[in-house]
This record gives C-alpha cells, sequence and structure tokens, in this order.
C-alpha cells in the first residue's frame, strides 16, 4: 500500500536500473543460451529484460526524474567508450549461475561519478545498490534440483566475449506495471576526446 505521500504529485516512486547494454551480437548469443537452458533444465522464464550489466538500481520520486536525467546526462558525456570483456560462468550456490566479466577499473571509475548523485536518490527504506563490479546472470532464485543441473551444464564450459560499451540505458518501472521500460539512452562521449574503435581493442 501507498504511503499519503506517494499519491501528491510529483511524489509518487518510481523504481530505476542503470545498465551498460551489450552489442545486439552478444545479446542474441546470451538470449539464445539462456533459453537453451531454461528449456533443457525445465525452469520457467520470467519476463526477462534483455542482457545487460547492472550499475545502480535505485528509487526516486517522480518530480526528480527530469534533474536525475539531466545529471546522467552529464555523468555519461565525460566517460569514454571502454571495451568489456566477457569470460565463462561462475555461481551463487544454490540460485544463481552468471558470466564473469574480468574488466573492472572502467566500471569501477562510472559507479565513482554516479554516486555523487546518491542524494537524488535519498528515499526511506530504498537505499540505492551501486555495482562496480558487475556481472552478467543468466539465471537466478532457482530452486536447488534446476541449479545443480544448470551448473553441471556450465561449471566445465567456456564462453568468451567482447564488445565497447558506448551507451548508458536506464530503464523504469512503477508499481502498476511489473515491466521494465526503456526510459532514456545515454551515449558515452568524453568530451573532448577523440577515441578510435581500433584502439580500444588495441
Amino acid at each position: 500500500m501507498e504511503s499519503p505521500i506517494a499519491s501528491l504529485p510529483g511524489y509518487r516512486i518510481h523504481e530505476y536500473r542503470l545498465v551498460v547494454p551489450l552489442s545486439e551480437a552478444l545479446q542474441e548469443r546470451i538470449g539464445t543460451l539462456r533459453e537453451r537452458l531454461y528449456e533443457r533444465h525445465r525452469v520457467k522464464a520470467g519476463p526477462e529484460a534483455p542482457p545487460a550489466l547492472a550499475l545502480l538500481h535505485f528509487h526516486a520520486f517522480e518530480k526528480t526524474e527530469s534533474r536525475l536525467l539531466e545529471r546522467l546526462q552529464g555523468v555519461a558525456m565525460g566517460v569514454a567508450p571502454f571495451k568489456v570483456e566477457l569470460q565463462n560462468f561462475s555461481a551463487y550456490p544454490s540460485h544463481s549461475i552468471y558470466i564473469n566479466v574480468p574488466t573492472r577499473a572502467p566500471f569501477q571509475e562510472l559507479v565513482k561519478e554516479l554516486k555523487k548523485l546518491k542524494w537524488l536518490m535519498n528515499i526511506q527504506g530504498h537505499e540505492p545498490h551501486f555495482i562496480s563490479e558487475p556481472q552478467l546472470v543468466l539465471a537466478q532464485r532457482l530452486k536447488p534440483m534446476p541449479f545443480i543441473g544448470m551448473w553441471m551444464e556450465c561449471e566445465h564450459s567456456e564462453f568468451s566475449g567482447r564488445f565497447i560499451a558506448d551507451e548508458l540505458l536506464l530503464l523504469r518501472r512503477n508499481a502498476e506495471r511489473g515491466r521494465w521500460e526503456e526510459l532514456r539512452r545515454f551515449e558515452l562521449q568524453q568530451v573532448g576526446s577523440v577515441v578510435k574503435q581500433g584502439e580500444l581493442f588495441g
């Protein structure tokens, strides 16, 4: 049940997730892998969002959204595109399986900048969650038996991929609608610097 303040204009609370989207080719590869694992181990797929690397999960009042968008745009403008590596599988026994992300430093720098916006997400009972070492979740909240079967399949398998992170994607949902909706994309451009694609993979 919503609190009385949430019914006032501008005080409605929205839930947000800021992610680094994968390249289309990697989204397709990982989406196919996820579907195959779910089917083989009889796991019912939920309303999965496209595979992405989550950086920040938070709540904010509706009235602060325009300011948030403006500040996130400012953060993105100060960050250069960077290369992201994905490699093999790990797990949180006995409920989640994910793909490792060896790339660390660029995410840590990005999250350091995002933490400066924490004052815009200051809602009692909804502490923002910053993720400086993201993982690519394949399956979560699994029951023990499907987890064991899926992990036995993934544990000795290999996976590798890489892509250029050149944008951030902000997703939003509210209590009435359970699905995440794309709200805004922010291009990483580090104003004042020129980076060639070939140099990123050098």
